[in-house]
């Protein structure tokens, strides 16, 4: 399917934007139109009476299973009673339906999906208003309740606002999935064994296709570092930060050291993607050959906010757009259009010879979570003093440090697999399996809690730790969005970023300044809490 038809397809969508009201003593009534059928199933006031489940079909047809359905694990069907609509949602047929799920491109339903049997349909599956059937809620603003995909710990005890690691933050659907490396910043190993626990603390389903360590060797004085291009750099000689210089002043003390003091701006209320500017000077470097820039940082609520709006903005037909993300490329490429639109933190050293500020490289990282820690190469510097210019998008980034550092060459980190992993502190070997076959995936489920067993190479070698993790995650549908849809304003997003970051100004700043103990008190505690068990 062509992007021109995709988006004239869309439009028609669009164009119908009142929601015709149906009785909820109607609950099975569907009828010739999908339209009626598809708000019907999403009345809230009825929402956790009325168990359905929502087939997205490759070819452009949906079938709607009602009451009961089961899968057939040797022929990989799914059999029900129920509804199916073809691409031009005209019912063509009412009664069993038996469906191939490699024939699905995303699911949707309202009913828990607990069973071992329902495994490939949980990978598949959206679900619809379980926040209110499992008692969770984000009472004062469902824009940023806890979100975050796979947060890992290096100590599994910790609950403090900042994970080690966050895996994959982009990849909201199956056809998305992609790889992320994290930096574990980790102190000298005191053995050869390393453990690190992968949490689910959101209302999300996490399919996770892989989890590795990525370790180098260091020596005394020396630190590996990754690029933003992921590769992997041996370091030594770390120069301090002089001065920074932010619109607000002199921000040095939150910039020189790493404390998780974090230094960060409030977004302009009149265009969310206003840029400002931060002045570094280094003073005393030693060497200026082959210098590195070191970061520290991660980002605000803003992405969080955007994407949870447009989820919000689907309303009761989130499967149906996921179900073009999944088949269309040019809509899939598209999708993020307001992050692409706010950009990264851009580097650029001042040339005295020239007197002239250079490009050198950028940063960027989705996710409010954990703080990353990268290295950008920058181009020969002369003397002991070094100047930079940061320029970011306001309100978008938390910095926590600055530094510079000596490159001696790139290197290539050894992959580990994990040896055991223990669910909620039993040995599971099925989940071992599971993540050690690249076929499969590792399904969690909020509130679950998985704990990864590494043996290093050699004892008595201290080793740099990055986290490799893979796979891809979907974002449960709260019941409080429903009412927000606004087809209108999600096709802004996609078409015209800036007008609608222009527009969204102004609510983003009602929230902003709250929205982080908000956004906190929302994740959920996977000692207390589990989804198989609610």
């Amino acid at each position: 399917m062509t992007k021109k038809i995709l988006f004239s397809i869309l439009a028609i969508i669009i164009c119908i934007i009142t929601i015709q009201t149906c009785s909820p003593n109607k609950i099975y009534d569907f009828r010739t139109n999908y339209k009626d059928a598809n708000t019907l199933l999403h009345e809230t006031n009825t929402l956790q009476t009325k168990p359905f489940l929502k087939a997205h079909l490759k070819n452009g047809d949906v079938c709607i299973l009602r009451d009961s359905w089961a899968v057939d694990t040797v022929t990989n069907v799914l059999t029900g009673n129920g509804t199916r609509f073809n691409f031009n949602r005209i019912r063509i047929f009412e009664g069993t339906i038996s469906i191939t799920i490699d024939s699905v491109a995303i699911f949707e339903t309202n009913k828990k999906l607990e069973n071992p049997e329902h495994g490939r349909v949980t990978a598949l599956g959206i679900l619809t208003g379980l926040d209110v059937a499992i008692g969770i809620f984000c009472f004062t603003n469902p824009k940023v309740c806890f979100g975050s995909c796979p947060t890992f710990y290096m100590n599994e005890n910790d609950s403090f606002h900042y994970a080690d690691a966050e895996g994959f933050t982009n990849a909201i659907s199956p056809s998305m999935e992609y790889f992320d490396i994290d930096a574990l910043n980790n102190t000298t190993l005191a053995q050869n064994t390393f453990s690190i626990t992968m949490k689910n603390e959101a209302l999300e389903t996490h399919c996770v296709n892989d989890v590795k360590l990525l370790a180098y060797p260091r020596k005394k004085g020396q630190r590996v570092y990754q690029s933003p291009k992921n590769e992997f750099y041996i370091c030594e000689n770390d120069y301090q930060l002089t001065q920074a210089i932010g619109n607000e002043g002199d921000i040095t003390s939150l910039l020189k050291f790493e404390d998780r003091q974090e230094r960060f701006s409030f977004s302009d209320e009149n265009n969310l993607y206003s840029k400002e500017e931060i002045i570094l000077t280094f003073d005393n470097v030693a060497n200026a050959n082959k210098l590195g820039l070191i970061l520290n940082f991660r980002q605000t609520l803003m992405t969080t906010y955007l994407f949870y709006s447009a989820m919000g903005y689907m309303g009761d037909e989130v499967s149906d757009i996921f179900a073009l993300l999944e088949t269309d490329y040019d809509l899939r490429k598209n999708f993020d259009a307001t992050t692409k639109t706010l950009g990264d933190i851009k580097i650029y050293q001042w040339d005295d010879i020239q007197e002239v500020w250079i490009m050198e490289d950028g940063f960027y990282e989705t996710g409010p979570i954990a703080i990353n820690k990268q290295l950008i190469l920058l181009s020969n510097s002369s003397g002991s003093k070094v100047k930079l210019k940061i320029v970011l998008n306001k309100g978008l980034w938390r910095m926590d440090y600055f530094a510079l550092t000596n490159i001696k060459e790139q290197v290539n980190p050894i992959e580990l697999t994990a040896n055991s992993i223990l669910n909620k502190g039993k040995l599971d070997n099925t989940a071992l399996a599971e993540i050690n076959d690249p076929k499969k995936y590792l399904i969690s489920m909020p509130g679950s809690e998985y704990k990864f067993n590494f043996t290093l190479p050699h004892d008595n070698t201290d080793y740099e730790l990055f986290l490799y993790s893979k796979g891809y995650y979907l974002e449960w549908m709260r019941e409080h969005w429903l009412k927000d849809k606004d087809l209108l304003k999600l096709k802004q997003m996609v078409d015209n970023p800036r007008k609608y970051l222009r527009n969204e100004a102004t609510n983003y700043k009602q929230y902003e300044t709250k929205m982080e103990q908000e956004f906190w008190n929302s994740k959920i505690n996977t000692k207390t809490y589990s989804y198989y068990e609610n």
